[in-house]
């Protein structure tokens, strides 16, 4: 009987260890699964995110051993501020998530650098790490990334990301000056950009630092490491470059951007926005700026509501952000979006089509307009977006018509007087013959029935 109480004593006490020790188990569990997969996972999804862990990615031989017009820029105009610069810049050393200043160690924020549109309406983003993230849109605050293989070579950090104008290429320019391209899906698989499938090396073209299309010619034009335009001599991009003249006057740039009526803007060596006064931009004078000297912008794009949203130099906290236009004039100062209401920062004013905003982007989009335009598009069954698009068809239609007469819609800054005159003389005209008409209806028995079949007279 002893032996059995004790038996069961043992028993109750093996029970209660084996319990305690499975709790313990499976909190030991949980801490790890949180630890390693949710915060890291987490974390590395939000924008503006602290990436606490050293990696170990060695990056050999991936930057050029001279210095662009762009990194001497960031040295020229935030040279006093080595966070910054260091923010800006992809590591090359192991541990690449870590900046030191002065022997200091600090923590890399990681944000976007450069941003495009995709037609399935994400954003597509190189981050100041040079890999790829994407978010389903704008107004989201969760990046997915990096995406798998976004790297040239695994080892060379994105400059920037475009795409082709079939707008299912990816184009993209590495740190060490060179064009790379995506190809799209088989058709097997369904078609469209391949974000995940292998970089390869454009021929002829080298010693480069952006790229966009012409969007009167279509071929490709391109930023070289000294801030010059040059020009492909086809359509076909591994054509032969030339240099394009212009009226900067040697005046080096960074970046460059259309808006929705086909003019040029440029950011240049001091990240500032530019415009050129001419649609036939090659020929254009530059607009002068008007006030107080603006916002540093890295790169732009538009949104809907026809305002930019810029990546725009914050200083004091070693970063670029993304801030929102407050009005759709081009030299509108940008705002933090965290300052702007939901109805500014998200605004449902429908300006411009995620086709414009992809174009103002990337120059021409005729190959992805060529292929579905005998193709019903999803959308023409959705009466809102219907609706939207015959207000922007009618806009533009009115840009047209005032641009063909030497007027622009988006800054009226002169009178085309020739214009003016020539409607002058013609109301005095139209006038002089209606007086004619009335004296001469005076004694009209029939006055009557005519001024009300044609009501013009009466005005």
């Amino acid at each position: 009987m002893e032996n059995t109480n004790s038996t069961n004593k043992k028993d109750k006490v093996l029970q209660t260890l084996v319990n305690i020790g499975t709790v313990v188990l499976f909190i030991f569990i949980i801490v790890v699964i949180y630890k390693f997969f949710i915060v890291r996972d987490y974390s590395n999804l939000r924008e503006d995110f602290q990436d606490k862990k050293l990696n170990k990615d060695r990056f050999e031989n991936t930057l050029s051993n001279t210095k662009t017009i762009y990194e001497t820029s960031l040295e020229t105009v935030f040279g006093n501020n080595k966070r910054l610069l260091c923010n800006m810049l992809p590591s090359m050393n192991e541990n690449t998530n870590v900046c030191k200043v002065d022997d200091e160690p600090y923590i890399i924020y990681k944000f976007p650098i450069h941003i495009i549109k995709l037609i399935d309406g994400s954003i597509l983003a190189v981050f100041n790490d040079g890999r790829m993230y994407q978010k389903d849109k704008m107004s989201s605050t969760m990046w997915k990334g990096p995406i798998v293989n976004s790297m040239p070579q695994g080892t060379v950090p994105l400059r920037m990301v475009s795409l082709s104008t079939d707008l299912k290429t990816l184009l993209g320019v590495g740190y060490n000056n060179i064009l790379y391209l995506k190809e799209p899906k088989e058709l097997s698989e369904g078609g469209g950009i391949h974000l995940s499938g292998e970089w390869k090396q454009v021929p002829n073209n080298s010693n480069i630092i952006y790229v966009l299309y012409d969007n009167k010619t279509n071929f490709l034009l391109s930023i070289d490491t000294n801030g010059k335009l040059f020009t492909k001599q086809s359509f076909d991009i591994t054509s032969d470059n030339s240099e394009l003249t212009t009226t900067l006057n040697n005046k080096p740039i960074l970046r460059l951007y259309y808006d929705l009526n086909g003019n040029m803007f440029f950011i240049d060596t001091k990240f500032e926005l530019y415009k050129f006064k001419d649609t036939n931009w090659k020929t254009s004078e530059i607009r002068d700026r008007r006030g107080v000297v603006g916002d540093k912008l890295q790169d732009m794009i538009y949104d809907n509501d026809g305002k930019m949203y810029g990546i725009v130099f914050n200083p004091e906290t070693f970063i670029a952000q993304i801030m929102k236009q407050t009005s759709t004039f081009y030299l509108s100062s940008f705002k933090p979006l965290h300052l702007l209401s939901n109805s500014d920062k998200w605004s449902t004013n429908f300006v411009m089509s995620d086709q414009d905003i992809i174009k103002c982007k990337i120059g021409s989009i005729f190959e992805y307009i060529t292929t579905t335009a005998n193709h019903q598009n999803d959308n023409d069954d959705d009466p809102n977006f219907a609706y939207h698009k015959e207000i922007i068809d009618s806009k533009n239609r009115l840009r047209q018509f005032c641009a063909n007469r030497g007027s622009n819609t988006q800054n009226i800054n002169y009178d085309n007087y020739e214009l003016l005159s020539s409607v002058e003389n013609n109301s005095q005209k139209i006038g002089k013959l209606k007086n004619v008409i009335q004296n001469l209806m005076v004694y009209e028995p029939e006055k009557d029935r005519i001024e009300e079949k044609y009501s013009i007279l009466n005005k």
